[in-house]
């Protein structure tokens, strides 16, 4: 079991400061495209459902023409195209990797995986603090303006989030927990820990680096600036999951842990079968937050031991055989 204490070489005979631009400016492209496709799709679905060329332009009128299928479905292609093809196309023409490379360890133990799914877990009890006190900063008088855009830009995706978490059936919230929790789960970690971090990582010779910005960088990609700080939490969570272990397979299962829990929670109260809101800190009691902060650190302080250990005891076998 390796730890990734120097970054998985991405570059190809690149430097590595050429190696990081070029994932960034495809990390950009990648974005810009998926959202294009996904756009495709959602006039594809409008116009099939009989929309008129005002309503292809008028963003709102989506919600008129879409079920909830195709709005999840258009979601799905949008996820496909930037977090599975983007780094795919970099691992196989520029990189000449494939994503099994991203892993020095590919096999996932028993028990990193359930202490894994135990943290995200307590962590969510933790970044309801973290959502709430992101969501009330006031800016400065003077960027009153840039305020006022960023709370209009805050509340059209919230109102899109509830479109797209309202399930008319269980097979509906079967559909939205693979497009809302498992393919971003398994898509983003490729794009942002596999290849974006150990890019970063390469360039900048420091892991710690590359964790806190490769996590700026999946938060700021959201497009949420009230949710910036919880988001880019999460995205360091995930990355130091992935630094210790050297298994991309971690913070896949703590991205989807942590999606899937969300989804499920939103389809649990629809159905009136729980009142808690994991968003709401009314609802949620400060000995609980602050028991899921001593928690997840617990738990993952044995996680990074658990492979610090190993990584000892792997050298040592090599120094008896040597």
């Amino acid at each position: 079991m390796t730890r990734i204490d120097k970054a998985i070489d991405l570059s190809e005979k690149q430097s590595g400061s050429t190696s990081f631009w070029t994932v960034f400016g495809l990390l950009i492209a990648g974005f810009f495209i998926g959202q294009f496709v996904s756009a495709m799709f959602v006039y594809l679905f409008m116009f099939i459902a009989g929309a008129g060329m005002e309503d292809l332009t008028d963003g709102s009128a989506m919600f008129d023409y879409l079920s909830l299928s195709q709005l999840l479905i258009s979601q799905a292609f949008y996820t496909l195209v930037f977090t599975f093809l983007t780094p795919w196309f970099y691992l196989t023409f520029i990189a000449k990797k494939t994503i099994r490379d991203l892993y020095l360890e590919y096999k996932t133990p028993f028990l990193p995986a359930v202490l894994t799914f135990l943290a995200t877990v307590a962590f969510m009890f933790v970044n309801v603090y973290l959502v709430e006190w992101n969501a009330n900063i006031d800016l400065p008088d003077s960027l009153d303006g840039i305020e006022q855009i960023l709370k209009s830009l805050e509340e059209t995706l919230a109102e899109t989030t509830e479109k797209f978490t309202t399930f008319n059936s269980f097979w509906s919230f079967l559909l939205g927990f693979v497009v809302i929790a498992v393919l971003p789960g398994i898509g983003e970690e490729i794009m942002f820990r596999g290849v974006l971090q150990n890019s970063l990582h390469k360039y900048s010779g420091n892991k710690h680096i590359a964790v806190w910005v490769t996590g700026f960088l999946f938060a700021a990609i959201h497009l949420q600036f009230y949710g910036l700080v919880p988001r880019m939490m999460l995205g360091v969570l995930f990355g130091y999951l992935y630094v210790w272990s050297g298994n991309l397979w971690l913070p896949i299962i703590s991205h989807i842990t942590n999606n899937g829990i969300a989804v499920i929670m939103t389809y649990a109260a629809q159905l009136e079968a729980t009142d808690i809101n994991i968003d709401d800190t009314e609802s949620m009691p400060d000995w609980m937050s602050a028991a899921g902060l001593v928690v997840c650190l617990a738990l993952l302080f044995v996680i990074r031991n658990y492979y610090l250990r190993s990584k000892s005891n792997a050298e040592l076998l090599k120094d008896d055989s040597e």
